[in-house]
């Protein structure tokens, strides 16, 4: 594919971009509103080191050095952590632009429990033998266990070729032929994905992002001011997400327009799933890059409402329409309603929604803090997780420009750029700990996905930075540690993680709530184990579950410091 769109771009010719329309693409407009940059703090108690090359990680993401490339080409690249083989060690899978790989988790880090800190990780590339052999434009993952044996499964997202692998426990066989996911045009173009129960029958469902209609006669670079770059999305016609409903058993029919997901406004790069308004029904929200975002709310019944606008969540605090990229959910001001948080292009600050309830969210980026130290950068992938162990969502970006010749026609703007890590200080706002939590930090990569989940079992969370030309980022968490519990949340025993349930827990005057999701961030997985880190935080006094199916039980306080299997049919271990 890479081949075909390089002869491509020699034989089309170049039409220059209108003036008028460069503000869309570049984010050209009054930065008045912009805070003043707040400084950086001195030292942090998050801390990463990085660790790719002594883990055995070989892989490499890259353009050879072609230049220009096109928006196909500078899309990106995501990533997943999933124990694919239930050796309760996390493994790793990388997308690369043709092809995949996976790596074996052989790390001697004990399963669950009992923890043990400063065992080196070590990873093994096993790909060809796990079955994952397919070539093609690869973009995204999604992984979630779509027949209920225990076992996670794999949806591959990409330009051209969307796979489902299912995993027999011995490698993964693609089903896709069978199972009903008709992605046919040779130009479905399959970005962001989630598996996601959305109608509450047990098993679990597909929303599929799509981003644009791209092919051999579209245009493929636009010029700005005698430079060559990749074209805006709004040259082409939009795609749209499309929804499938699981039976259980391998197959999938869209119910896209059934379910009510019509009139949306396409150009999709981000999707995620979350019970934002505590109904036990999953919601979706749909980053759409340069268009409204759309927030379908779940009125159950197979029924969904487009009340993006009337939520406030689809524009930004001027009313603006942003590039929306990635997206990830959580409580990060402890009121127990789940915030939402958007990453935007360069000179549009990173967008963080505030649940206020009753389906209104409050633009918070600047009272927050995020807003001026975002707002000169692009970001793609997006999590809300506590890396310091103290109970408080903490904010990690991988950023990375579109254009690869932006600095030419734009400086100081850059093709890469430092990934970008904000302290949740417990007040509502967040500090820029980006240059004292390790030197990764500080790298220019081209990132894009991101994925979390304790590799090492160690009770703090790692992290995975995709880069779309180069090595990724592979982050071992090394922050000063406190206790904290692990908890993995099934359906059944032997069954599938509970994905869209529920555990909250009350501790003191904090109230701390997690959702079981994979499908965060930016064509990315994460782990699907919640972590809670209880440093400094007072005696725990009751926890609750909420499945899936909308079950509640509490359960007994646990053990500290390891991790803990809890199913809808079994008391906890």
């Amino acid at each position: 594919m890479l081949t075909v769109n390089f002869s491509i771009r020699l034989t089309i010719p170049v039409i220059a971009a209108p003036v008028l329309l460069l503000p869309v693409m570049t984010g050209c407009r009054s930065n008045s509103s912009i805070a003043k940059q707040q400084p950086v703090a001195t030292s942090s108690p998050i801390q990463f080191e990085e660790i790719s090359e002594k883990a055995g990680i070989r892989f490499k993401n890259g353009h050879q050095g072609r230049s220009p490339l096109n928006i196909l080409e500078t899309a990106g690249c995501g990533g997943a952590l999933l124990d694919y083989d239930a050796d309760g060690r996390l493994d790793m899978l990388l997308i690369g632009i043709q092809s995949l790989s996976l790596y074996r988790n052989v790390s001697e880090t004990p399963p669950d429990r009992p923890y043990s800190r400063d065992v080196p990780l070590q990873f093994q590339e096993v790909t060809r033998e796990a079955g994952l052999t397919e070539t093609g434009y690869f973009m995204g993952a999604a992984v979630g266990d779509y027949d209920n044996d225990g076992l996670p499964d794999l949806l591959i997202t990409g330009y051209g070729k969307t796979l489902l692998y299912h995993n027999t426990g011995e490698k993964f066989v693609n089903v896709t032929e069978k199972s009903g996911l008709n992605f046919t045009d040779p130009y479905d173009w399959t970005t962001s994905a989630t598996f996601v129960d959305l109608d509450n029958d047990g098993n679990l469902d597909l929303a599929i992002g799509r981003y644009v209609l791209f092919t051999p006669r579209t245009l493929q670079l636009c010029d700005y001011s005698g430079v060559k770059a990749a074209c805006p999305p709004f040259y082409y016609q939009p795609q749209t997400m499309r929804v499938f409903r699981g039976d259980g058993k391998g197959r999938f029919t869209d119910v896209t327009r059934q379910w009510g997901f019509k009139d949306q406004h396409g150009y999709t790069l981000g999707v995620a799933a979350c019970d934002f308004n505590e109904d036990g029904l999953q919601d979706l929200y749909v980053a759409n890059d340069g268009k409204p975002a759309d927030l379908w709310l779940n009125r159950g019944g197979g029924r969904f409402e487009n009340i993006g606008e009337i939520s406030g969540t689809a524009r930004d605090r001027e009313g603006q329409p942003q590039a929306w990229m990635g997206v990830d959910w959580g409580d990060y001001d402890g009121d127990g309603r789940f915030d939402l948080t958007v990453t935007t292009f360069q000179d549009q600050p990173t967008a963080l929604f505030r649940n206020e309830g009753n389906g209104n969210f409050l633009y918070s980026s600047y009272i927050a803090g995020v807003a001026a130290p975002t707002v000169n950068r692009l970001g793609f992938g997006v999590l809300l997780a506590d890396f310091d162990g103290d109970s408080r969502l903490d904010m990690l970006i991988a950023n990375g420009h579109v254009q690869d010749t932006v600095y030419q026609f734009r400086p100081p703007a850059t093709y890469s750029q430092p990934t970008q890590c904000f302290r949740n200080l417990g007040n509502g706002v967040f500090e820029d700990v980006s240059l004292t939590s390790g030197e990764a930090l500080q790298r220019e990569i081209v990132g894009r996905g991101v994925c979390a989940g304790d590799l090492d079992n160690d009770g703090r969370l790692d992290l995975l930075v995709t880069n779309l030309e180069g090595v990724p980022l592979l982050l071992r968490n090394v922050s000063p540690q406190g206790d904290w519990i692990g908890f993995r949340i099934i359906e059944k025993k032997g069954g599938r993680d509970s994905i869209g349930a529920r555990i909250t827990v009350i501790a003191g005057d904090r109230k701390i709530v997690r959702e079981v999701q994979t499908g965060r961030g930016y064509l990315s997985a994460s782990d699907p184990r919640v972590l809670i880190g209880l440093k400094d935080t007072p005696p725990i006094q009751s926890i609750t579950i909420r499945w899936s199916d909308g079950r509640t039980r509490k359960i007994p306080v646990p053990q500290r410091n390891r991790y803990i299997t809890v199913s809808a049919e079994e008391d906890m271990p």
